[in-house]
């Protein structure tokens, strides 16, 4: 049957060039806009991306710009002292899980590059050196992140039996530098680092590649100096933590002195995933769109093209055709034309993409939805027409 088929379109390449010209382009422009969906998903999906449920980022900014211009260096502190005692209060409020102060763990508040110009260093180990984003933890920041290590414990204040000190190391870094099993290893960054744990990776936003981290206990901080002060409160009370620390900010005297700044970190989540969102949105909607457009057209191709063919589907069913079998040979034209339509972009998908399964998954679900587009666009016209009574078909003609 394909082989007559096949005739059939040879004969009538003219009526479906149109046809498989529109496919093919469907087919490019949907398995664009699927791959960089699935690219978002798989990128979401990868692990480094820190719990950020029922918490808020916290503090203030200095006036003078934030940076405190105009204040002595003593005012400064008294505000960073007046803060550490806000903290202390807010720490002992009921619907408040735990507070942390880190410095550079905090996610969706900067960009990479910001990442790597303040918090970039360099750890050598076993001979080698290997850049890192250095970030300074408390030990709350294990619960307000509900941080899960692959391996070894959370880090602890102060130094180890050794005299040195604790680190968490990313398996990013221990890709990097070649290492198998990380725990108990030494890594030279100023001080000797102990590794105590080791986790799968850090992002800065959501879609962001997890790049090669530390962790290491904040009170070595010595040249970084903003507090990313984030509080866990219970589901429900972001208003009576709002309120709060409000209170005890005015209360302390600091608004004569600094803004008061807090919001949840799930709109910064939000925020961060706008502009990969959009471009996704930008590219389905429009697709999804042609596909709807490409569809309708398609169905009146093949009504059109079936009511033609009336007489010719009388005469099939009179030397002993039936009607599943009518049906099945126009699908199977509108089949063939989409497998036709797909080489080409697979043809692409293989010189601009890599084979990943993430790919594979995309050009794979792009091929079933062109399938399923020429069933559908082929199948009623086909079935309606098969039911044509061959002696009403005849005299019609």
């Amino acid at each position: 049957m394909i082989r007559h088929i096949l005739k059939i379109l040879w004969y009538n390449r003219r009526k479906y060039t149109g046809v498989l010209i529109e496919q093919v382009l469907i087919f490019i422009i949907l398995m664009v806009s699927l791959v960089s969906l699935f690219e978002a998903i798989s990128k979401y999906r990868e692990p480094g991306l820190l719990n950020t449920d029922n918490v808020i980022l916290f503090g203030y900014m200095l006036h003078g710009g934030g940076g405190g211009q105009g204040m002595s260096r003593e005012e400064q502190s008294e505000v960073a002292r007046c803060m550490d005692v806000i903290i202390e209060k807010m720490r002992k409020e009921p619907f408040v899980e735990a507070i942390t102060e880190s410095v550079g763990l905090a996610p969706y508040l900067r960009s990479h590059r910001y990442y790597v110009e303040m918090y970039g260093d360099t750890v050598r180990a076993d001979g080698k050196a290997v850049g890192v984003i250095v970030r300074f933890a408390d030990k709350a920041a294990e619960k307000v992140f509900n941080l899960e290590l692959e391996e070894g414990t959370w880090i602890i204040e102060g130094t180890l039996e050794d005299g040195s000190y604790p680190a968490i190391v990313s398996r990013q870094l221990m890709d990097k530098l070649g290492w198998h099993d990380a725990m108990g290893r030494k890594l030279q960054m100023g001080n000797t680092f102990t590794v105590v744990g080791i986790i799968a990776g850090i992002k800065q936003s959501v879609f962001a590649d997890s790049p090669e981290s530390i962790i290491v206990p904040k009170e070595i901080v010595s040249r970084y100096g903003y507090n990313e002060c984030c509080a866990k409160i219970k589901p429900g009370f972001e208003d009576e933590f709002h309120a709060c620390f409000s209170r005890e900010f005015k209360r302390m005297g600091l608004a004569n002195k600094a803004v008061q700044t807090c919001s949840s970190m799930e709109d910064s989540k939000i925020g961060s995933m706008y502009d990969t969102v959009s471009s996704i949105v930008m590219q389905v909607v429009p697709t999804s769109f042609l596909l709807l457009f490409a569809f309708i057209g398609t169905f009146g191709l093949f009504w059109l093209n079936s009511k033609k063919r009336k007489v010719e589907f009388a005469l099939r069913v009179v030397v002993g055709a039936t009607r599943n079998r009518l049906v099945s040979l126009v699908v199977l034209e509108s089949l063939i034309l989409s497998v036709m339509a797909a080489l080409p972009g697979i043809l692409l998908f293989c010189f601009v993409y890599e084979w990943t399964t993430v790919h594979v998954m995309a050009v794979g679900i792009t091929f079933v939805i062109m399938v399923l587009f020429s069933v559908f666009s082929a199948w009623w016209p086909a079935y309606q027409v098969s039911k044509v009574n061959p002696v009403e078909a005849m005299r019609d003609e």
